[in-house]
């Protein structure tokens, strides 16, 4: 007799009580986001790479090299990139020379920079926001020093690895 009566219950339950059995269903689907679609040819931000050297060659915002607030200090412009693999030993040369001026430049700037921020302090201190600006010129100078010297060591090496007429001696 409890027989009969548990397999009533067992039976007769779902029917009444549909929440107390989860049935699994799958979950609902969320739309997927779309894909970026790649950008037309030629419109692209392409690294440099060779072994393990990237040279971002992708220019600085031009408000970064210009006067701010009345700072007076102008960043140099980054000297042009050259394919070692192609060049005479003498565009090589100059390259690293410029190089070396761009460095002593961005140097000026960035003394030019600290200077404007010392003498405007002792007068009436800038705001926090014209603080980070030129911080921030300040480190775009410094990245961009050692980005040139980076180009400069690339054309080196390609160079005497491509565009020398030396033997290979591997």
């Amino acid at each position: 007799m409890w027989k009969t009566i548990a397999l009533a219950v067992a039976v007769l339950a779902p029917a009444a009580a549909p929440g107390i059995l989860h049935v699994a269903q799958p979950a609902p689907q969320t739309p997927s986001l779309p894909v970026a679609a790649a950008p037309p040819a030629g419109k692209t931000f392409a690294a440099t790479c060779r072994g393990d050297q990237v040279l971002d060659s992708r220019p600085d915002p031009a408000w970064l090299s210009q006067s701010f607030a009345g700072d007076h200090c102008q960043s140099p412009p980054m000297p042009a990139a050259i394919d070692g693999a192609r060049s005479s030993r003498e565009q090589v040369v100059a390259a690293m020379a410029r190089a070396k001026t761009y460095e002593a430049a961005a140097g000026s700037f960035q003394k030019c920079v600290d200077d404007y921020v010392a003498a405007r302090h002792a007068a009436k201190p800038l705001s926090e926001a014209e603080l980070v600006i030129e911080n921030h010129r300040v480190l775009v100078s410094q990245r961009a020093e050692r980005r040139a010297q980076d180009q400069a060591n690339a054309v080196v090496n390609a160079f005497n690895e491509y565009g020398s007429d030396c033997p290979d001696h591997g």
